[in-house]
């Protein structure tokens, strides 16, 4: 193969910055993934299917016919809704690792050993590639500005420059996010709200070469970026390079107008692996600086984790409910509170309905009782609590006899939940002759600040609650099974190595890799979610201007060096205390003495990794 000899020398240098466009997110499994006028074809669909006005429906198809995408995407949401149309996007775009994910192309990308790739994507598919890259958004201004300095081939950044799905905030995709990032042609020229992320840009255009790959040059707002450094530079910028599939772009559309070289491979999925194996090859020879062959191992095939029956705690939850009408589950973060929530709920059979309130700030009442209807019959008509009320008595009454609500709640305007909880005790403590109604609330941290704090009458109220136990080893022997692993050699290994945490144990079955505590200590230790989770409780201390003893930093400061913090139990999930919050974000817990610990040794890592970093502030 030939490659350009500046291109084999920037990769050669860790220079070289790949932008990986919905194209190569789309090859990994035919289907899985739309591409960007599918995506639009579909919220099209939603629209329809929610009963919207046929003019709206029909002015988003034209526009999507007429290649007008961030038109047809502004359109949809303004019909839809924040709520409906985030949904949506979850729906398509949230997914698991699949078992038979073709990862030829991301693993030869990483072979380039790049510090930083850039994605306008919003998927997970450049971290399945390489689980220990840490992703970093627009609005993240210290991780941007040390992503020069640490990002390097062995601690890579993935920089999402149009956001992630886990942070449906940070999302680039309609008109009106394309201008918070790159700015209103209305406005002065340096108007953006993330700046930062916008002068980073256009300094690495126009000083490091670009490798464009998946990136069909189509996005006018990227384009225009690329035309901005040429008329600063005067096209004396370092040049860039798009990988292309022969006979799909004509040389001369980049290289005059943009500086980019065309390189050509002929055909997607293996010659296109093939291409980047060449290249990394021809830059660094057959092994990796420091005598490492590259390779990479195969995960192993299993199908979604099983759920854990736990039955002792099942039956003592539904008698509580059934003989005091209401229980509040508390968790950490991914603690199984909903997977519980689950089990018990099973046990209703169809006598039960899920409320899931809308994390939408700015809704109106009648939005947030019809998110809260769901998709049940004449949901449309529920515009008030009042409504909701009586939508709820109406389905009950036709199922009869005890009917389970279950509240999963995270976020939302404060006023809404205050009038939800309200109707719901409503709904507990006024009799009815033919259905009684229990209440399931499933949470964390929110959960826990509303038993506290919700003073007026309320479901919320003096409610009984109940602590979801970390699972044992025998349970985590169940779930290792379930998945398809040799529970009775492995079980005792992982729990120690996740505290027994639900969310670690997934996470630790969504990567590939062996099951001894070492190996999976140290590969949760470099979880991007887990780091992340450590560094929103710094900044939420930042934020509030907690410091000392009534910091999350000051308590793991204390338990890194071995020194005590308070004991949960007596704290009693008063999230006025840093313990109970790092508690919740599943970072610690208590030990059989009751005292408070880090969870486990890969949080230890974590924490110790992160109170080192430049960014933490005091």
């Amino acid at each position: 193969m030939n490659f350009p000899r500046e291109l084999v020398e920037a990769v050669r240098r860790n220079q070289v910055v790949p932008f990986v466009g919905a194209g190569v997110s789309m090859g990994v499994k035919q289907g899985m993934f739309p591409s960007w006028k599918q995506l639009l074809e579909g919220l099209a669909e939603r629209m329809t299917d929610e009963g919207l006005p046929e003019s709206a429906v029909t002015e988003v198809r034209q526009r999507i016919a007429q290649g007008d995408f961030l038109t047809a995407a502004e359109r949809a949401f303004t019909e839809l809704g924040a709520y409906r149309f985030n949904r949506f996007l979850r729906e398509r775009l949230r997914v698991r690792q699949p078992t038979d994910a073709d990862l030829r192309v991301i693993r030869a990308l990483w072979e380039l050993r790049p510090p930083v790739v850039l994605t306008p994507n919003y998927d997970d598919v450049l971290l399945w590639g390489r689980e220990d890259a840490e992703p970093v958004s627009n609005d993240q201004d210290d991780e941007l500005n040390l992503m020069d300095a640490e990002a390097s081939p062995d601690t890579p950044r993935v920089w999402y420059l149009h956001g992630t799905i886990h942070r449906l905030g940070t999302l680039v995709l309609a008109g009106a996010d394309y201008k918070r990032l790159y700015g209103d042609t209305g406005q002065p020229s340096s108007y953006s709200q993330y700046t930062n992320a916008l002068v980073r840009l256009r300094s690495w255009i126009q000083a490091k070469p670009f490798l464009y790959m998946g990136f069909s040059f189509s996005d006018p707002y990227v384009l225009k970026q690329l035309e901005h450094v040429i008329g600063i530079t005067k096209g004396r910028q370092i040049p860039s390079f798009a990988l292309m599939k022969k006979g799909q772009i004509d040389r001369g559309a980049l290289w005059p107008k943009y500086n980019i070289q065309l390189v050509e491979y002929e055909d997607h999925g293996e010659p296109l692996a093939e291409f980047l194996r060449g290249l990394a090859q021809a830059a660094f020879g057959s092994r990796r600086p420091g005598g490492a062959p590259l390779s990479f191992s195969t995960p192993p095939a299993a199908g979604d984790p099983p759920t854990v029956a736990r039955p002792t705690l099942e039956q003592e939850y539904t008698r509580i409910l059934r003989s005091q009408h209401r229980l509040v589950l508390l968790a950490p973060e991914d603690g199984g509170a909903r997977s519980l929530a689950r089990r018990v709920a099973a046990q209703y059979g169809d006598r039960v309905t899920w409320l899931a309130p809308p994390n939408v700030p700015d809704c109106t009442e009648a939005e947030y009782c019809r998110a809260l209807a769901g998709d049940d019959e004449n949901a449309s008509s529920v515009t008030s609590f009042d409504a909701l009320v009586a939508h709820l008595r109406k389905k009950a009454a036709s199922l009869g006899r005890d009917h389970l609500i279950v509240l999963r709640y995270e976020w939302g305007p404060f006023e809404h939940l205050t009038a939800l909880g309200r109707h719901l005790r409503r709904m507990m403590d006024e009799p009815s002759s033919s259905v009684e109604f229990h209440f399931l609330i499933a949470g964390g941290e929110r959960s826990a600040w509303l038993l506290h704090n919700m003073k007026s009458f309320s479901v919320f109220k003096d409610a009984p609650r109940r602590e979801v136990p970390d699972l044992t080893v025998d349970e985590v022997h169940q779930f290792l099974d379930g998945a398809g692993f040799d529970g009775s050699r492995w079980a005792q290994s992982v729990h120690e190595a996740t505290g027994g945490h639900l969310g670690l144990l997934r996470e630790v079955l969504s990567s590939d890799g062996a099951l001894d505590t070492a190996t999976v200590t140290a590969r949760l230790a470099r979880s991007p979610s887990l780091r992340s989770t450590i560094h929103e409780c710094l900044r939420q201390d930042e934020r509030n201007g907690y410091t000392g003893e009534r910091s999350c930093q000051g308590v793991l400061e204390k338990l890194l060096a071995g020194q005590p913090v308070r004991e949960l139990e007596p704290l009693d999930n008063q999230v006025e205390y840093p313990e109970v919050r790092l508690y919740f974000a599943g970072l610690v817990r208590s030990d059989k003495a009751g005292k408070t610990t880090l969870r486990c040794k890969a949080v230890e890592q974590a924490v110790r990794e992160a109170l080192a970093r430049k960014d933490v502030r005091p």
